[in-house]
């Protein structure tokens, strides 16, 4: 059942999380330069208002010079007798270049106890009053003609702004598209083990970094390669030498005694062992294979759950379904599914105390198959190791009664395949441990 079982599963499960890690590479990259430009945006902002608040803190020089200007205008026309006082501002126009003139204070209708005010007429010019004591009247200088603002002048700031957004833009484009192209090679390899990475020669701004990455995923492939190439070829070498056992070990069954027979059947249930062995780690690592596709079918999920309970079904033990109103069909490779729910039918019946509980629901979006035992559970501490491959996390878990340690890691596997995962728990109606497989439900359910 598991060669042909695994011989049909693919790639097709990996296809929606590459696109998903796709679609979070170009955010992440999108993001970064947001930050970035944002962030010089918000420093240039805040010492822009920074710097105007400081010059505001400060006397303006055009104030002083005003102040200046009137101090010199009030002390000439006070030097003269009042009569004189029209002709002299006329010849302080002329020098100054401005308009000087002398006003009563009747004239001045001030909503302010100021001493200063100014006055903009309808052309946008300027005219300054100041109350002038030493010689009791209003001196007004102007009006001063604004000059044109330059659109220009106008234009730098956002100018200035947007060349934050340019430069940043210039500066960081090779380097984005350097970790694209890295990020998009490393995608690729995750994927196929066989598609080492290869870009050194494409990129500007990282080659040292693409260089090491392409050297360490190219040893990386080697070693994967070689080792699955290993691992096959040792398991179907041993089966040849074990068929001749097997047959050598019929041949002397029928020419012994009893005594001889017992130890006949000892040393043939070691060959059987080594077999399954071998049968059970060819199907791990075909799991694992690159090549692997995935046959998604809406499974109706009463008859085929209760197809595998039968299939691990033990004397004594006992096997309850439920099965929820929203899942009468599930969406699943039914194959892989199969052996992934037989592997924890089977733990869970050697490990319980005669009850066992198999449970499927939905829940948000998600497919549940949950399978309970009253026995003694797994420690909090040891959960994550249990999926790790050859683990027995303790000796009431070992080889004479729980298999090879593959089992879980299948299953892990499986669930990885479906773009899901597999949880352990402590089941709150049996008191045992709780395994719970959760998967997606595909867009188009």
């Amino acid at each position: 059942m598991g060669q042909g079982l695994l011989a049909r599963a693919g790639r097709l499960g990996r296809l929606g999380v590459k696109r998903t890690l796709l679609g979070r590479h170009r955010m992440l990259l999108f993001r970064s330069y947001l930050y970035l430009a944002a962030g010089l945006l918000f420093a240039a902002i805040v010492l822009d208002y920074g710097f105007g608040y400081l010059q505001s803190s400060q006397v303006p020089v055009d104030q002083r010079w005003l102040d200046a200007t009137f101090a010199l205008i009030e002390r000439d026309l006070a030097a003269v007798p009042e009569g004189e006082r029209a002709e002299i501002a006329g010849e302080l126009a002329g020098e100054l270049g401005l308009g000087v003139r002398l006003l009563q204070k009747d004239d001045v209708a001030a909503n302010s106890a100021a001493d200063a005010w100014t006055l903009i007429d309808a052309e946008g010019n300027t005219s300054y009053l100041r109350d002038a004591r030493s010689i009791d009247a209003i001196i007004r200088l102007g009006p001063v003609i604004e000059p044109n603002e330059s659109v220009l002048l106008r234009l730098l700031p956002p100018l200035f702004y947007l060349s934050i957004f340019v430069v940043v833009g210039i500066w960081l484009r090779p380097l984005l598209k350097d970790i694209n192209l890295i990020s998009h090679g490393a995608q690729r390899f995750a994927a196929d083990y066989r598609e080492p990475l290869a870009t050194a020669e494409r990129v500007s701004e990282l080659g040292g970094l693409a260089r090491n990455l392409d050297d360490m995923s190219a040893r990386l492939s080697g070693l994967i390669q070689s080792q699955k190439e290993l691992i096959a070829a040792l398991s179907h070498e041993m089966r040849t030498p074990l068929a001749r056992i097997r047959f050598a070990l019929a041949v002397m069954g029928n020419k012994s005694d009893e005594a001889m027979q017992q130890q006949l059947d000892a040393v043939n249930d070691d060959v059987q062992e080594i077999d399954e062995l071998i049968a059970t780690m060819l199907n791990y690592a075909r799991l694992d294979h690159p090549d692997l596709r995935m046959n998604w079918q809406r499974v109706p999920i009463r008859p085929w759950l209760q197809q595998a309970v039968e299939k691990c079904r033990q004397p004594g033990t006992q096997i309850s379904l439920a099965v929820s109103e929203s899942c009468d069909a599930v969406s699943m490779d039914p194959r892989l599914m199969e052996l992934a729910v037989s592997n924890l039918l089977v733990n869970a019946c050697h490990y319980a105390d005669g009850r066992v509980q198999c449970s499927v629901s939905r829940q948000n979006g998600e497919y549940m198959i949950s399978i309970e035992d009253n026995g003694k559970g797994i420690p909090e501490s040891e959960r994550d190791a249990v999926f790790k491959a050859f683990t027995r996390i303790d000796d009431s878990r070992n080889r004479e009664t729980g298999g090879y340690g593959l089992g879980l890691a299948i299953v892990a596997r499986i669930v990885d395949l479906h773009d899901g995962r597999v949880l352990v728990e402590t089941s709150q109606d049996l008191g045992g441990a709780k395994f719970v497989l959760r998967w997606s439900t595909p867009p188009e359910d």
